[in-house]
């Protein structure tokens, strides 16, 4: 049974469900999205219950697409729901600024999450200034039982007022799980028949004075949105923007000034925990929540602010409610010692913790001339727990050097590292056997093989798991900008000057979401570029969602398979390969081929992502030791230190160093065979015949119709 339709009141849900299971209930007919971590799980959950519901749900091409699909279906009077992480929102903002302006006559709810502490990767950023930006309401949940409730209410603020409304999420709370209680799924009394009528003046943008009324009419609808909001709590039992008093109220003449604290998102979900812990410390402390943050409730900040003399101010990221506070004060007159970032307490970058508000707090207990009660457990320019990635993913500095006892646990002298020969750094790599790394070794190979260093040819590298390569050892990828930059980026290197040959590299997923246009212009440029295209016929990355290329839906059914190596000669490229990465040699000489020839050259990498127990060859591999000769004349073990597979193993314990084959988790793609210039690698004789692929030279490409089907 799906999470969202388990029977009961309360479910356990994480905010991302709590998304979809409201959603469910308020009858939207149609759900799309992009995936993208954080927020992936909220169509995810949609999907196998779209035609027990007769939803529409799809992962479309691209954020844009999903926007545009969803707006259709709310300009025909039906409820949709459009989902991505905050990347995302930056590839619709076209198309965004322009539906808000024409509004909507059903409902569209617009679910975004920012990815603040960056735990998925791309830019952190602040989707609140988009809302400022297209005059939208904007939400904000604190917990996943809110983001549940708001998304209810964003539905039907959005059918009263025709204001496409956002519900802005973060990490924390999208990937929280809480059980809450749920509604009753009555989606035949939210059902209307389809009609669009033709009005230019509100869905087209063909004269001034339209356009003027246009965004007249937006402002409109987000007042009237804020007004709603305020009734939130009686026409929908929830409270959007509520104040939790201090149970001790001071008087302005007491020698401890006033002090409260404005706070929205999961901050509100730390000082919780604290005021559960410590209610004393709270006791004369007045708490302002917001759960509204476009329009800012200023009557009710107003109202709040008259009561204190110190307020701090507790958002992640940028201090945009904080500076409409500061705003407000000076249009009024109030005169509120106003705490947060502005004054440098806490950071505009990262996001927040119980250790970091104890510390903001214990500031406020100082400005309000209170004794300290709180203890300051870290810098408040400090992170809330992010481990860093090395500094330098691809660098041997700090690994060749490695320091080592002199003895190990049975007394023995262990090897010393004097050599090359150490442990790779920590990083994200592929998986064992991923076709990527196949690709990005033979590319190492054809550069070295064309009289150049890896240092000395740029490779720009592009979102997912394509981003991978840039660590070590395969140290391919220079760049990362946005989903099919790295095509335009490449193009502006060439135009810099730059002589030696230049490549980018996307995966199948990334060139359809953004990567065809940097195709075509690159093309017409004319100038001398390499693109690399990996395709494993999914957007792998984010839960092996389906692609164009996949030939089937989102909801499994078959459907029309793009072909990439048609594409890319309709825009132009004459020099077109595809082959399969497990065939080193012919993948070296394609892309040997490729950097030399002139104008635009494309190669595609085809073959699907490994499965772990499914062999890509007939046999498993293992290390013959006799054969072997790490720390005894191969020292640079390229088996290890080139190919970067996890399946390969290196121990420095004994007297030499001591490399061998996972076969756990290895699926004898054959690359550490490859590699290894000793033959030292070799195949397990009858061992797992029978869990392996009928093995010949194209075996991955086998694999892909095998999982397809």
């Amino acid at each position: 049974m799906n999470v969202l339709t388990v029977t009961g009141k309360r479910l356990f849900l994480t905010g991302d469900e709590a998304v979809a299971r409201a959603a469910l209930e308020v009858g939207v007919e149609v759900a799309t999205g992009y995936p993208g971590n954080p927020g992936t799980k909220a169509i995810t959950a949609l999907i196998p219950l779209a035609q027990q519901y007769g939803m529409a749900v799809e992962w479309s091409v691209n954020e844009k697409v999903a926007l545009e699909v969803a707006t259709g279906a709310a300009w025909a009077g039906k409820r949709s729901l459009v989902g991505m992480k905050m990347s995302g929102v930056n590839v619709m903002a076209d198309s965004l600024l322009s539906i808000a302006h024409s509004g909507v006559t059903g409902a569209l709810v617009i679910y975004a999450v920012d990815d603040v502490g960056v735990y998925y990767g791309m830019v952190e950023q602040d989707t609140r200034y988009y809302a400022q930006l297209t005059s939208l309401p904007l939400l904000m949940p604190a917990i996943p039982e809110e983001a549940y409730a708001m998304t209810r209410i964003a539905f039907t603020v959005s059918e009263q007022t025709g204001a496409p409304v956002f519900v802005l999420s973060t990490t924390a709370v999208a990937n929280a799980i809480t059980a809450m209680k749920v509604g009753k799924i009555e989606r035949d009394m939210h059902t209307r028949p389809a009609h669009f009528a033709r009005n230019l003046a509100k869905f087209t943008k063909a004269a001034p004075q339209w356009c003027r009324d246009q965004h007249t009419d937006t402002i409109k609808r987000l007042e009237q949105a804020g007004e709603l909001f305020k009734k939130a709590s009686e026409d929908y039992g929830t409270s959007l923007v509520f104040t939790i008093p201090g149970q001790v109220e001071r008087t302005p003449s007491s020698e401890i000034k006033r002090s409260g604290i404005i706070v929205a998102g999961v901050s509100f979900a730390y000082l919780q925990e604290l005021r559960q812990h410590y209610p004393e410390r709270f006791a004369d402390i007045p708490i302002l929540k917001l759960g509204v943050v476009n329009p800012l409730p200023q009557r009710e900040i107003l109202d709040f602010l008259a009561h204190v003399d110190i307020a701090l101010v507790l958002e992640e990221l940028d201090p945009i409610i904080e500076t409409q506070v500061m705003a407000l004060m000076a249009e009024t007159g109030l005169k509120v010692e106003i705490s947060g970032k502005r004054d440098g307490l806490l950071p505009r970058v990262g996001d927040y913790s119980l250790e970091l508000i104890e510390t903001a707090l214990a500031h406020l207990d100082e400005l309000a001339g209170r004794s300290p009660v709180w203890i300051k457990l870290r810098r408040p320019e400090s992170s809330a727990g992010m481990q860093e990635m090395p500094s330098l993913a691809g660098s041997k500095e700090g690994v060749a050097n490695q320091e080592t006892p002199d003895l190990n646990h049975n007394g023995q002298n262990k090897f010393h590292i004097h050599s090359e020969i150490a442990a790779l750094p920590r990083s994200l790599e592929f998986c064992p056997g991923c076709p990527h790394r196949m690709t990005y070794y033979a590319l190492n190979r054809a550069i070295e093989q064309s009289g150049f260093t890896k240092d000395e040819v740029i490779t720009t590298g592009d979102v997912g798991c394509t981003i991978i390569g840039m660590n070590a050892p395969l140290d391919a990828c220079w760049t990362e900008v946005s989903m099919g930059a790295s095509i335009g980026i490449a193009q502006g290197f060439k135009y810099a000057g730059i002589e030696r040959p230049v490549l980018a590299a996307m995966g199948d997923g990334t060139f359809y979401h953004n990567g065809i246009a940097g195709l075509l212009n690159a093309v017409q440029s004319g100038v001398n570029l390499t693109l690399i295209i990996l395709d494993n016929s999914k957007i792998a990355m984010t839960g092996m969602q389906p692609d164009p290329g996949t030939g089937r839906r989102t909801t499994g059914e078959p459907s029309v398979r793009a072909d990439i190596a048609m594409l890319v000669r309709g825009c132009g490229v004459e020099y077109v390969k595809r082959l399969n990465p497990y065939d080193l040699p012919k993948m070296i000489n394609a892309l040997q081929d490729a950097m030399l020839h002139p104008g635009v050259s494309v190669v595609i990498a085809e073959a699907p992502c490994t499965m772990q127990g499914v062999l890509i060859n007939e046999e498993p591999v293992q290390v013959d030791q006799e054969a072997c000769m790490a720390g005894r004349g191969c020292e640079d073990t390229p088996c290890y230190h080139k190919v970067g597979c996890p399946s390969v193993l290196l121990s420095l314990e004994d007297v030499r160093p001591h490399l061998s084959i996972d076969t756990a988790t290895c699926v004898a793609c054959g690359l550490c065979v490859a590699a290894c210039p000793y033959d030292a690698i070799k195949p397990l004789p009858a061992v797992g015949k029978e869990e392996s692929i009928t093995g010949n030279a194209f075996a991955g490409v086998q694999l892909r119709y095998l999982l397809q089907d």
